[in-house]
């Protein structure tokens, strides 16, 4: 399991994210001027997900990936994962419901312990890897 860096739980700035940094790492930074391979490791009560809510502790639950699907648009996602092909699909949830999006779709799965089949694919529009959920999506060309 890895653990992200450094995990914060209110907004901060430069300023205070570097102040941080340099506290974490301490000794780190110093042998890291040596050009030594060091690890430093962030105890795991610092990155314990908050109590407020996060958005991502889900990524770390375990995966079951779909081969196949009586879902016309999870059946469709996963045979363009299979060809390496890209799609277009029209995408109900994220921060612009509606909109299409070209994607190049990774894999289909599910996640233990959440309802629902979710598509892992690299969104050309937001130039980043996304998570689908497939419920969402109201249309696939």
């Amino acid at each position: 399991m890895s653990y992200p860096l450094l995990y914060c739980r209110s907004m901060i700035n430069r300023r205070s994210f570097l102040g941080s940094m340099s506290a974490l790492l301490g000794s780190c930074a110093a042998s890291l001027a040596f050009s030594k391979p060091v690890t430093c490791l962030i105890p795991p009560a610092l990155t314990d997900p908050p109590e407020d809510g996060d958005w991502d502790w889900w990524r770390n639950q375990p995966r079951t990936p779909l081969t196949d699907s009586d879902d016309p648009f999870a059946a469709a996602i996963i045979r363009a994962a299979a060809a390496r092909r890209e799609l277009w699909i029209v995408y109900e949830g994220g921060g612009n419901p509606g909109e299409s999006r070209k994607i190049s779709p990774l894999g289909v799965f599910t996640v233990e312990g959440r309802a629902g089949t979710y598509a892992e694919a690299f969104c050309h529009k937001r130039e980043a890897r996304r998570t689908f959920r497939v419920e969402r999506i109201s249309s696939v060309v």
